[in-house]
């Protein structure tokens, strides 16, 4: 048996097309989110280390007075690019192809600062998912960990009561390579 029957059978839940469009539909709300600064939106769908990446990435963009936009911002593809099973979960690694206008802002009077503006670029994107094999079964609603309020995760994943963070490592996948 390989490795995607394997994976379909401990996830029955699992869709080649509901996968990328779930890959599709985080990256846009990645680079949305390191636009206005609410990274909390999308803590949830990434590990702690990059979710620090890219907090550090938007903090160096304010200390340095400037916003990073992702204008016109399309996926272009999403290319499963490898599927691994490890002893305690899986990994699929997705190669995505985003088309944007990729430039800097002054952050006080929105003048542009460098960058391409004018037309957009492509780049080719690396992002490694995982998901734990014992994983929970998964739908929008949750209750959070620390109140016990229910929590709409596909909103922003922050209890709107006590301000915790739901993670979703314990339940879907998670992004825990991506180039940034």
């Amino acid at each position: 048996m390989g490795v995607l029957e394997n994976l379909v059978e401990q996830d029955p839940e699992f869709a080649e097309a509901k996968f990328r469009s779930k890959v599709e539909n985080e990256f846009v709300q990645i680079k949305l989110s390191m636009v206005t600064g609410k990274t909390e939106r999308i803590k949830h769908y990434v590990s702690d280390e990059i979710y620090n990446r890219i907090v550090a990435k938007v903090e160096d963009d304010k200390a340095n007075n400037r916003i990073q936009l992702y204008d016109e911002l399309n996926v272009y593809s999403v290319q499963i690019t490898s599927i691994n099973e490890l002893e305690d979960c899986f990994t699929i690694e997705v190669n995505l192809c985003s088309r944007a206008l990729e430039y800097y802002i002054d952050r006080d009077t929105r003048k542009y600062l460098s960058g391409n503006n004018q037309s957009r670029v492509e780049k080719n994107n690396r992002l490694l998912f995982r998901k734990k094999k014992n994983a929970k079964g998964f739908n929008g609603v949750q209750k959070c960990p620390s109140c016990g309020a229910s929590m709409d995760i596909n909103e922003n994943g922050k209890c709107k009561f006590c301000g915790s963070i739901f993670t979703l490592e314990n339940y879907d996948w998670t992004i825990v390579s991506m180039d940034i």
